[in-house]
Parts: structure tokens; sequence; C-alpha cells
């Protein structure tokens, strides 16, 4: 791969050596028939139980092949609808999700909110693909947005890319198809670890498996008994500064960045409030889904002002702070069933403390938080790898087309 010098000339950065010449600019028409999706008769379709893919937004954006959907349609129900043959590409043209893409592994259909192109033989279904996926950036860009972001199929069609010869379209789409191949590789290896972790979990805690040199019994204790609860003080995301002098931590942070050890503070405020000591549990006390609140999180760090709306868990002696945080988040059942509120959840320090918990030796204790331990920095690394993978793709989409 060699680097091209543009000279105002409709070339891409980055080239495949072999191949030389301006790209040619073509309409999103050019690719081939374009298909806005419909939606049959609601008696034919399901969740399960038939056979044809639907695509909706929904189902776009994980990877590049559609293996499955959320909905299904019959048979009836898939006659009905406007068909694409294997090698279409799919794209999100209206709302939020604007932009996802997709391609068919075999014959399947969308519903309406989706524009596809069904690919003609003077074009690679790869190329098209990856061509479409560099140009959206553009596309929303120019494009007059409405209350609801949205592209019709008629601007869709006209909408600006650009062509080579049909060898270089054949050498790119391979060579991203190839990358994406490892990108998806990289997901579910990370799934599959957290699914590992997650029946990992489920057998130490439920002593199902225990490390062969411990045989006491685990003590049946209230979560009262093991920890000393505090409130946070109050801190709103204004509080929030780039250049304040104390590390803090908001409590919607609890939902979108940490995980069951906090050890990297991101967020700073100029606010005095209330301060964490190594070991605190910390624990939202509101949000709009139940499921949110059952989530807890030790942090390893003093000092640290703790927000409002955080529940917070002081551990008293023998008892690894990193063990209790685990265990709770294997116990979200019970944790939800002690929500309270309609819009807004809410779950009260007085409620918590009466969770019974099983609570084995200080040594067991640890012998268990390193092993999840071990398994989530090793989630971490892989996760950092598949960063670096789309942002190598994101690189190469920017570069590798004009």
């Amino acid at each position: 791969m060699k680097v091209k010098s543009k000279l105002n000339k409709k070339v891409p950065n980055l080239r495949f050596p072999e191949f030389e010449g301006e790209w040619e600019t073509v309409k999103i028409k050019d690719f081939g028939i374009i298909v806005t999706g419909n939606t049959p008769p609601t008696k034919d379709i399901d969740n399960y139980g038939y056979d044809y893919l639907w695509a909706s937004p929904a189902d776009l954006g994980k990877s590049k092949y559609i293996t499955d959907t959320k909905t299904m349609l019959s048979e009836r129900g898939f006659k009905k609808t406007r068909k694409l043959p294997k090698g279409s590409i799919l794209v999100t043209c209206i709302g939020s999700t604007i932009g996802k893409m997709g391609m068919t592994l075999k014959e399947m259909a969308t519903n309406q909110q989706i524009n596809s192109i069904v690919v003609n033989k003077n074009f690679d279904c790869n190329f098209v693909y990856y061509a479409v996926d560099s140009q959206f950036p553009k596309y929303i860009s120019s494009i007059s947005m409405q209350a609801v972001p949205i592209i019709s199929k008629s601007v869709f069609e006209e909408l600006n890319n650009y062509s080579i010869s049909i060898e270089e379209q054949k050498k790119i789409g391979s060579f991203f198809s190839l990358l994406d191949d490892r990108i998806s590789t990289q997901i579910q290896i990370i799934e599959e670890m957290k699914s590992l972790k997650k029946g990992v979990s489920k057998k130490l805690f439920s002593q199902k498996i225990r490390f062969k040199e411990f045989i006491d019994e685990w003590k049946l204790m209230n979560l009262e008994e093991v920890c000393d609860f505090y409130k946070g003080s109050p801190l709103s995301k204004n509080d929030i500064v780039e250049n304040g002098i104390l590390k803090c931590i908001h409590y919607g942070e609890l939902f979108t960045i940490y995980e069951a050890i906090i050890s990297d503070i991101v967020s700073y405020t100029n606010n005095e409030g209330f301060k964490s000591k190594i070991g605190d549990i910390l624990m939202p006390s509101s949000d709009v889904t139940p499921l949110g609140l059952a989530t807890a999180s030790a942090i390893l760090e003093d000092n640290v002002v703790l927000g409002g709306d955080i529940n917070i868990l002081r551990p008293k002696t023998n008892i690894n702070s990193i063990f209790l945080s685990y265990f709770l988040n294997t116990e979200k059942k019970k944790i939800i069933e002690l929500v309270s509120g309609t819009t807004i959840k809410h779950i009260y320090s007085k409620d918590l403390k009466q969770i019974k918990i099983l609570i084995p030796c200080i040594e067991e204790q640890e012998k268990i938080a390193n092993l999840l331990s071990a398994i989530d920095k090793k989630i971490e690394t892989e996760k950092h790898l598949l960063k670096k993978y789309t942002e190598q793709k994101k690189y190469l989409l920017a570069n590798m087309f004009v």
C-alpha cells in the first residue's frame, strides 16, 4: 500500500500500489436498485417460530453481516415484502440510528426505516458497503435535518459516491472484509469472556465450586452487619470541571463508565463533599430503570468526592470490598425487589441493609476476588484491542476512499 499525492485529483490518500488513475464520481443509484422496506400484516410477524429475516434499525450496526433479526416473518408475510438477495447493502435512513449498516447473507427483507442497495453486476458488494460507509459522515452533514433526521429514498439514491475498476473494488472490499472479520472475532472473544465470568461467579458464590483449601461453612449475615452506610453529597454535572482540584464520581457514571472495580477516576470538581475511603462500595440510589440500581462498584482510592444519589457501603473488618462488590453484582434480582418509585426508581439504604449475604473467611474472599479481578483485567485488555481495531478501520475508511 502506498501514499498518494492528491493534488486536487479524485484519488485516495492510501492505495494499493498496482492501481492508478482518478476515481469516477457516481450516484448511489449507480451501484444498484434502491429498495425501501415495508411492513406486512401484523399476523405474519412474530418474535420467534418463523423462518424469514425481517430487519429493523435495531438489527444493524452490530456487525457487517445480518445473521438474525429480532423479528421474523412467516412465509406468507415474506411473500408480501420487498425481497433483498444475498449481498444487498442495508442502510438505516431515519432517526437516531441513521447511518447504521448491514449486509445480507441470504434472501431477506426490511422495514420501511431502511433503504437497501441491491448491487448490480458492475460492482463488488463488499466495495459498495465500505464506499457508502466511508461517505456517510459527509451525507449526514450535508442533509437538512428535521425534528426526526431522515434520508428519503429519492435523496438517498442521488447522493454522490465514487468508483474504480472492478479489480480494485474487489481488492479493497476483501481487505476491509478481513478487518471486519477480525473485529467480529474480537467482539466474540469479549462476549465469551463475559459469559465465562458470569458462569464462574455464579458457581463461586453458590459454592458449587470452591478452592480446595477451604472447607469451612460460609456465614449468613445481613449487609448491615458487614457494612456501615453513608450517602454522597450534592454534585451536579455542572460541578464537574476539566481543571478541578478534586477527583469525583457523579452517580450517573456508575452506569456509564465504571464496572465492579473503580481504580481510575475520570472526573474532577472544585466542590468539597463526602469523600471516599479505599474499599467503599458505591451503589446508585436512583435511576429510570430498576436494573440500573442493581449495580455495585468498589472504589480503590481515598478522598474522591462522591456525589448525591449514591449509597455508600463502607465494609467493616474482615470484609474484602472487591469480593463484596462482585457478590452484590450477582444478586441483582434481590436488589431489584427492593426498588420503589414509578417514573424515577429509588433504592434506600434501610432496605439494602436487610439483604442477606453469605460470607466466607477473609482468605477465601481474597482468592475469589483475585480470580474474578483477573478475568476482568483480561476483558479490559481485549476491549482495548477492539478499540484499536475499530480506530484503525475508521482511519483506513477515511484514507482509502476519496
